[in-house]
């Protein structure tokens, strides 16, 4: 009877041991947090991503609610088909985990300038002019002088050339520094270019601006103007308008006074244009104070630093 009982005793124990382990105890998946490593996701037409379930070891099947916007494989790789939204399904025994994919169109990225930025630069005059005649527009009768040397300022001495020259390369630094392409019709004062000459360099840009100074026998007379191309010119308008776009800056840099925008049909470097183009008279060197600022270093970079933003207005508007 002992024996019987210590047996059943055993029997029961061994119960009781089968029942912890495999009742009590919580399997891998009840201690572990099973989810879908990403609820929400944007894609572009063509793209892929990849979906992935955790914390369980339970075997995980995949489904899109919209296989024309997104289809997903059997590992949960995600590929966008076409715009649109589509829930996207993992399910792991019972649980479902969902992640929701927006997929939207394709973007080129183009780079849309409305006019391209490419300026020329023409430092008015030269060291030596060239008396050499030449036509001052297509099919006019009227010979120019191919180039002068400009006037001298009447305290600095410093040639009007000189000045237009050392503007001129200072506009062209702050220029490129902003993105503009460059265009110089000359860097150095010992050089030959005739007017026509340079209004054809100007062509290949586009816009051309030339710098010049202005004189005058009335030793009080002071500002400066734009003078773009003649009315009669479809480049009229484009021209006006760059024109009133770097005196206004300009003058609002300088503090010279603005004399506005002039249209001129005489002026060889116009005439030959094929581009917006203007000639700036950035003050006058017959005049003993506004001489000594279109001289001065320092100024011309205030000077340069007007015109470049009144190209910039015009490229922007």
């Amino acid at each position: 009877m002992l024996l019987k009982n210590r047996t059943i005793k055993f029997i029961l124990a061994c119960i009781l041991f089968v029942s912890t382990v495999f009742l009590v105890t919580p399997t891998c998946d009840a201690y572990a947090q099973v989810k879908i490593n990403s609820t929400k996701k944007t894609l572009l037409v063509g793209k892929t991503t990849t979906l992935k379930v955790t914390g369980t070891k339970k075997k995980v099947t995949w489904s899109s609610s919209n296989k024309k916007v997104a289809t997903v494989s059997s590992k949960g790789k995600v590929t966008a088909k076409k715009t649109g939204t589509a829930t996207i399904t993992a399910k792991a025994g019972k649980k479902k985990y969902k992640c929701k994919i927006t997929v939207k169109k394709k973007t080129t990225t183009t780079a849309t300038v409305s006019k391209k930025k490419v300026v020329c630069i023409n430092p008015g005059h030269q060291a030596t002019g060239d008396s050499t005649k030449e036509s001052n527009g297509p099919n006019s009768s009227t010979l120019k002088a191919k180039v002068t040397t400009g006037a001298t300022g009447v305290s600095s001495k410093v040639a009007e050339s000189t000045i237009n020259l050392s503007v001129g390369l200072k506009l062209k630094s702050i220029l490129e520094s902003r993105g503009y392409s460059v265009i110089m019709t000359r860097i150095s004062q010992n050089v030959n270019i005739s007017n026509k000459k340079r209004a054809e360099i100007g062509n290949t840009a586009s816009i051309c601006i030339s710098l010049h100074c202005d004189s005058s026998t009335n030793t009080n007379a002071t500002g400066a103007h734009t003078i773009c191309i003649d009315k009669s010119s479809s480049l009229y308008s484009s021209s006006y308008s760059l024109g009133n776009k770097v005196i206004q800056s300009y003058c609002a840099a300088t503090g010279i006074a603005s004399k506005g925008v002039v249209a001129r049909s005489d002026l060889t470097g116009l005439n030959w244009s094929t581009v917006p183009a203007i000639y700036i008279e950035m003050g006058f060197l017959s005049n003993s104070s506004e001489d000594l600022k279109l001289s001065d270093d320092s100024f011309q970079n205030t000077m340069a630093t007007g015109i470049a933003d009144g190209l910039d207005n015009y490229f922007n508007a």
